[in-house]
């Protein structure tokens, strides 16, 4: 019996040793390349690789409490730490096993067929295009292909230059994006699932784009010969101004033509007139859906900000 115990006693620390040694840790997001933006504005860019590390921390984001103020500045990144991607949604994956491609059975997603612009300098105004380096390997890979009306808004971000440091993904169908460092995480969040939600994305990038301008914008006072193209006479709320502030836009010189919009104990908001109908079809709730409206301007800022350009259709990575 004793020699019993001590071979059961022998086989059960085997197996304990067994499970130990056989455990996989897991592997958390990262991975990709990391850019910085140069501070003069030009069109080359250098590239750097980014160590990974794992991390417990997330920032998160939320949706009905994204507050715009004037001028705020993030004066360094708080994500200090790129952690990896997990590995299966990087994978660009065919329509047969439904997982990124879902929805489009258009095979895999080919890097070198996405669509590419010229690169276009910027200037003091004006975010410029970036050239796509050759060879690149993007952070992240979606190959879940947008609808018209996205490919659209997510325009202003693809190849676009960043003041500070940022990461290339890749859109089947769109093309190669850039997306800042510091607001990365909150990107991940949305894109990382089978069916993205670019519009929270696109949202996400327009506040980015918007605060990067902040820190350089200039009010111009309305001229004595302009009129109001629109007046609005409900008051916001406080939760509204908190989701949204107008701020931004308050005597905003745009880069494209713009009409003149009175708000209530706001003051004279500009407004560019190809988005004028959506932004008084929002006002014209009852009552008036101020939040949506103010992230109409937003998104309308982030394309007024980045110099336009044509698909480079001869150019191949």
């Amino acid at each position: 019996m004793k020699a019993f115990g001590d071979a059961a006693a022998t086989a059960v620390a085997a197996l304990m040793t067994t499970a130990l040694l056989g455990t996989v840790p897991v592997q958390a997001r990262g991975g990709g390349m990391h850019f910085s933006a140069p501070s003069a504005p030009h069109v080359s860019i250098s590239t750097r690789s980014v160590t990974s590390f794992n991390t417990k921390s997330v920032v998160k984001i939320n949706k009905t409490n994204t507050t715009l103020h004037r001028a705020v500045v993030h004066h360094e990144p708080h994500i200090k730490h790129v952690t990896k991607i997990d590995k299966s949604v990087l994978k660009t994956v065919s329509g047969s096993n439904g997982a990124q491609g879902k929805g489009h059975g258009k095979g895999k997603l080919t890097l070198t067929k996405l669509p590419l612009l010229k690169a276009t300098a910027g200037n003091a105004n004006l975010a410029g295009r970036l050239h796509v380096p050759i060879g690149l390997k993007p952070k992240l890979t979606l190959a879940h292909i947008p609808n018209a009306n996205l490919k659209l808004r997510l325009a202003p971000f693809v190849q676009r230059q960043w003041k500070k440091a940022f990461f290339w993904v890749a859109i089947a169908g769109v093309g190669y994006l850039t997306v800042p460092e510091y607001y990365y995480d909150r990107f991940y969040r949305c894109a990382r699932v089978d069916d993205p939600d670019y519009e929270e994305c696109i949202a996400i990038l327009s506040y980015a784009a918007l605060e990067e301008e902040e820190v350089y914008r200039v009010r111009t006072p309305m001229p004595s010969t302009a009129t109001y193209r629109y007046m609005a006479k409900v008051v916001p709320t406080v939760e509204a101004r908190q989701t949204c502030s107008f701020e931004p836009f308050i005597e905003r010189q745009w880069n494209r033509s713009f009409v003149w919009v009175q708000i209530p104990q706001t003051g004279n908001v500009t407004v560019p007139e190809d988005y004028y109908d959506q932004f008084t079809n929002k006002l014209g709730t009852e009552p008036p859906n101020y939040p949506a409206a103010c992230k109409v301007l937003v998104e309308a800022a982030a394309a007024d900000t980045v110099t336009t350009t044509s698909p480079d259709l001869d150019q191949t990575l």
